[in-house]
């Protein structure tokens, strides 16, 4: 009898296995795989992350327009979303390569020296990927930022404790990082702290930066569950930030989550209408990502335009060091706002021209134009880099017109009343030895082309990349070092060449 009995429960236990297989195969697991779903070793993918819709740019003929507007931003969660996914196995989703906030990612060598927060550098040399076109390189350099006790910040650390940030890359890594900025407050900085989950909490009203030990075992008990009432969150800590605002200062709300709004104001553009008119306050808004799974990069994306904030991404405690001590100036404070650049391409010069990356940030001549226009923000001593393939007309007589490009840099001051600044840069000279910094931003997008699987990589390849970007004078950071894993990594997951 307990034979029978046994054996009864053991054909049990396997009849349960094969119909939980075939469950998780019917629910989109194995076999079931959607077009630009990271596909992982074993099948598996995450079914749930999202990201805003790239669609890329063609070529346009001179002689139609000879002009392109962007609006600028430091942004970089892009790479070290990828990086994650790469190192965890994982494919990136397509739309998920955001080729302008991987090139945000890396410090160049540009040094901005002017009396401007922002000051433009433009080189033009040969497309390594196309041999029928050039490489235009707009680079921005924002103003260093210096720390300093006398600066006034009210900060409102807005964080997710809802169910979904359970695992070992979010909640725990969140409260790391945050401690890590904890411990680089000012004194006399105002910090309070609301959570949400189910419902959201203000576990420190108005607190300041010399409690330390009281601010950082705030943090350090914070557990996860329950569902996810982002936008009532943000309603809460939008309100501390203004009961406490610091006039002329430094007034931001950070929101670390991993994106999953499920619960309250759903709908993005509510949420993006509530942040923005919130913006004129002068409470801005910076975004931190956490975690693989149900990641909403589009979210978090569109959010951070609103705010007149950035969006990062946290894979690790090392780009929490990152964000939150090496380029903590950059992460506090933005020197520009409403950042943008008008490319004017000489047409006598210039047959045809497409811009790589900026899907969703590319401007009419009159948004460009208007100085109410909503474009991006840019972090103290941050960089922010635009790349233009151009094909060059035949038999152009340089020596009577030498001009390729015209850059004209507009923002607004954050740290000088917000004056309109224009900043006017011309591209006159070819490269046939490029500079370090337009060697590795083409490295850099070139990866990206083949992330993407990109209509235009034409003769992108790995081998390429590894062969122009890994020498030691281009080397010379841990990140860039990085980089060269990373491509390898891509090239045996076996991403399209």
């Amino acid at each position: 009898m307990f034979k029978t009995k046994r054996i009864v429960s053991i054909l049990i236990c396997i009849f349960g296995l094969v119909l939980l297989v075939s469950c998780s195969a019917k629910g989109g697991m194995a076999n079931s795989f959607p077009e630009g779903a990271p596909q992982a070793p074993g099948g598996m993918y995450e079914e749930s992350e999202d990201y805003l819709e790239l669609h890329e740019q063609g070529f346009i003929d001179t002689s139609v327009n000879n002009k392109l507007n962007v609006s600028l931003d430091s942004s970089n969660a892009a790479y070290s979303n990828i990086r994650k996914r790469l190192k965890s196995g994982y494919l990136p989703y397509t739309d998920s390569v955001n080729i302008e906030q991987m090139l945000n990612y890396f410090n160049y060598s540009y040094v901005n020296n002017s009396n401007e927060q922002l000051q433009s550098f433009l080189e033009i040399g040969n497309c390594p990927w196309n041999e029928s076109s050039k490489l235009l390189q707009v680079a921005v350099k924002a103003k260093d930022f210096e720390i300093s006790t006398e600066q006034q910040n009210n900060f409102v650390f807005l964080l997710d404790v809802s169910g979904s940030m359970y695992s070992a890359d979010k909640l725990p890594l969140m409260i790391d990082a945050f401690k890590l900025l904890v411990d680089n407050l000012n004194d006399n900085d105002r910090v309070s702290i609301v959570t949400y989950a189910g419902s959201n909490s203000v576990l420190l009203d108005g607190g300041y930066g010399y409690e330390k030990t009281k601010i950082n075992a705030i943090i350090s008990d914070l557990s996860a569950g329950g569902s996810t009432a982002g936008a009532a969150g943000i309603k809460t800590a939008y309100e501390l930030a203004q009961k406490h605002f610091i006039s002329g200062g430094n007034n931001r709300v950070f929101l670390a989550t991993d994106g999953d709004f499920n619960v309250g104001i759903r709908n993005t553009n509510e949420l993006k209408e509530f942040i923005s008119e919130k913006r004129q306050t002068g409470v801005y808004l910076s975004l931190f990502g956490f975690g693989m799974g149900n990641y909403h990069g589009s979210t978090m994306d569109t959010l951070a335009q609103a705010g007149n904030g950035q969006h990062y991404y946290i894979d690790s405690i090392l780009e929490a060091q990152k964000v939150f001590v090496s380029e903590l100036g950059g992460t506090l404070q933005s020197v520009a706002k409403d950042a943008k650049v008008q490319v004017e391409l000489n047409p006598e010069v210039v047959e045809k021209y497409r811009v790589i990356g900026y899907e969703n940030k590319i401007l009419t001549d009159e948004e460009f134009e208007n100085t109410e226009t909503d474009a991006g923000e840019i972090g103290a001593g941050h960089f922010t880099i635009c790349l233009v393939e151009v094909v060059l007309k035949e038999n152009i007589d340089t020596a009577l017109s030498n001009m390729y490009a015209k850059c004209t840099l507009r923002y607004k001051d954050i740290l000088d009343s917000e004056l309109n600044k224009e900043i006017i840069t011309e591209c006159t000279v070819f490269s046939e030895n490029p500079s370090n910094d337009f060697i590795w931003a083409s490295a850099v997008a070139e990866f990206g082309l083949l992330l993407r699987n990109s209509d235009y990589k034409a003769n992108a390849n790995y081998a390429s990349i590894i062969e122009r970007a890994n020498k030691p004078e281009l080397l010379n950071d841990a990140y860039k070092e990085e980089f060269i894993e990373l491509v390898r990594i891509a090239s045996d997951l076996g991403v399209t060449n």
